[in-house]
């Protein structure tokens, strides 16, 4: 039972934090215009935020696991916590960037698919307006498909870094026959 307890609290307690840092990410990078800014740089710099961020929040729960439990925790256990921190985190980055895109700027998304079609232009790809756009496209440029399309998305790191993060952090019993 004190098992059962160490995951949840485990889980719970990462999965709030990710999420939380993964709102201000969103939050901060929102209000600096930094979506759909025309810099590749920063949207390298983004990205790789982000797969930092969700490597150290794994990372920091399998630790902090594996530290409770004896030094010991099987991959499965491992991947186990951060596939559930991941699925925390994301639903909670999802629901915020949901009610920024809809309610605190609801020009949010309009402003990011004005700087994709510049970017469209200048990388010399045709000129749409909006009113050209088919109406599933127009789907694809809602904040719901968005906010879903992020947690999604944190869901995808999670079973990649997290995986990965399982293996580095796995530490079984050795059995002396």
């Amino acid at each position: 039972m004190k098992n059962s307890n160490l995951f949840s609290s485990v889980v719970i307690k990462w999965g709030l934090i990710y999420g939380l840092i993964g709102v201000i990410f969103v939050f901060l990078s929102a209000m600096l215009g930094l979506q759909g800014a025309k810099s590749i740089a920063i949207g390298i710099v983004a990205w790789l935020f982000t797969v930092g961020l969700a490597f150290l929040m794994y990372f920091l729960a399998t630790k902090e696991y594996r530290g409770e439990n004896g030094n010991f925790i099987s991959l499965g256990r491992g991947f186990g916590i951060n596939m559930l921190v991941g699925l925390i985190g994301g639903a909670i980055r999802g629901v915020g960037f949901y009610i920024y895109a809809k309610f605190i700027d609801p020009s949010y998304v309009q402003n990011m698919i004005e700087a994709q079609m510049e970017a469209q232009e200048q990388f010399g790809g045709p000129s749409a307006s909006s009113a050209e756009v088919p109406a599933f496209v127009k789907f694809l440029q809602t904040a719901e498909f968005m906010a879903g399309s992020t947690f999604f998305g944190v869901v995808m790191g999670a079973l990649i870094i997290g995986l990965i993060v399982a293996a580095i952090n796995q530490k079984k019993e050795e059995y002396n026959y």
